[in-house]
């Protein structure tokens, strides 16, 4: 007889199958145009057989979501060691074009799935895709204000705003400036007589003079 920790192995490895494939066409046709059937054909399984593993479409675009989240999370996280604002912010670069994918994938999620309260969690299933999915969210809005409180307690950030409203306005900054990256990244330095990675080091240079109180000359 199967032993219960072989089972285990192999049922994870048919979930990583199905999500590997559900990831490559979530990745080339959006979350919209993704289809249950098409992924369980990808996969080599029926569709009753998904539902074996996942509760529907959503639960597994949540899986791969999820993915995302603790690889940005895991290199934010590398990149707060020192402290500073502008190493999450490049850190956040790297990501953006290493994984553009994910990162679309993300802002998905952010517009339609995930609850920016402090009882977030209490709206999904302890252990659900969807719970994972908003204790990552919640993780780094956490490490990202934190950064932020010790830059204003060691007043090397002056702001009005608390520090969770700037992790927020900060957060839609460098969202919004790396989607422009992404969809002009092609001919870049031809049309705009710059690089992208030159482009976004000045907007960085410009955050870090506005954070110190310091108006760019």
């Amino acid at each position: 007889m199967m032993s219960e920790d072989r089972k285990a192995w192999e049922k994870k490895q048919r979930e990583n199958r199905i999500l590997d494939k559900a990831q490559d066409i979530f990745f080339k046709n959006g979350y919209e145009f993704a289809t249950i059937i098409e992924i369980a054909k990808a996969a080599g399984y029926n569709k009753r057989s998904i539902y074996l593993y996942f509760k529907d479409k959503e639960d597994i675009f949540l899986a791969v979501v999820l993915r995302g989240l603790i690889r940005l999370h895991q290199m934010l996280d590398k990149a707060s060691q020192d402290q500073r604002i502008h190493d999450l912010g490049r850190a956040f670069f790297d990501f953006s074009l290493d994984h553009p994918d994910y990162l679309k994938l993300i802002m998905v999620y952010e517009a339609n799935t995930c609850v920016y309260d402090p009882g977030s969690l209490k709206n999904s299933a302890p252990g659900s895709h969807k719970y994972l999915c908003q204790q990552e969210t919640d993780a780094i809005a956490d490490l990202i204000t934190r950064l932020i409180a010790t830059g204003i307690e060691q007043k090397r950030i002056k702001t009005s705003l608390k520090p969770a409203q700037l992790m927020l306005l900060l957060w839609g900054q460098v969202f919004g400036v790396m989607q422009i990256i992404l969809m002009r990244q092609v001919r870049f330095q031809e049309t705009y007589g710059i690089s992208y990675e030159d482009l976004f080091a000045a907007f960085m240079e410009m955050t870090a003079l506005a954070l110190s109180g310091v108006s760019p000359s």
